[in-house]
């Protein structure tokens, strides 16, 4: 399994609009497309930061532009005026699953 570590600037309400977009838009049309396997989003509401951790099947599905979504995750980071500082992929050698609290 592969992660696509992708980092942003901008301030952080803008960028919890765009995560909510892309969770709510793109994440649909990414659970039909080969490879897809998960999304984590985080936030640094101090420093305005945020980091999306995709997870894929192959190196080839994460860094497809299209069928790994990154075409569609680069316009909605226009639209609400986030900026993409990076990209990064990792092999993912280990995973645990994720509780989050609801209260969170």
């Amino acid at each position: 399994m592969i992660a696509r570590v992708t980092t942003f600037e901008g301030d952080p309400e803008r960028m919890e609009e765009g995560a909510r977009i892309f969770r709510d838009q793109v994440v649909p049309w990414l659970r039909d497309s080969t490879g897809f396997r998960g999304l984590i989003v985080l936030v640094d509401r101090e420093n305005e930061r945020a980091m999306g951790i995709s997870f894929w099947t192959t190196k080839e599905t994460a860094t497809d532009a299209y069928t790994s979504g990154a075409t569609l995750r680069d316009e909605v980071a226009a639209s609400v005026g986030t900026t993409m500082t990076g990209e990064e992929f990792y092999e993912v050698v280990t995973a645990q699953a994720l509780a989050l609290d609801d209260d969170a």
